[in-house]
């Protein structure tokens, strides 16, 4: 299954906080749809599908921490 990670939000920023999903397991998303909602110590963040597909696993919940590049999510 292809993973996404958390990708670079610049200014040397070493990880972020999920704040919210805006999709779920099974769903069926497009390129640049809002996938999750993230805070860093400068902003909310947005980020965006990098492709379409179906969603196959959240990999991190509302209130985790995580890394930059870590696995955020699957897709099948």
């Amino acid at each position: 299954m292809p993973v996404f990670n958390l990708p670079d939000l610049g200014e040397g920023l070493q990880e972020a906080e999920i704040v919210a999903w805006h999709v779920a397991p099974g769903e069926h998303v497009v390129a640049d749809q809002p996938l999750v909602s993230v805070e860093t110590d400068k902003a909310v963040v947005e980020i965006p599908s990098p492709r379409s597909g179906r969603v196959a696993t959240l990999l991190s919940k509302p209130g985790d921490r995580v890394r930059i590049g870590a696995p955020l999510m699957e897709f099948e």
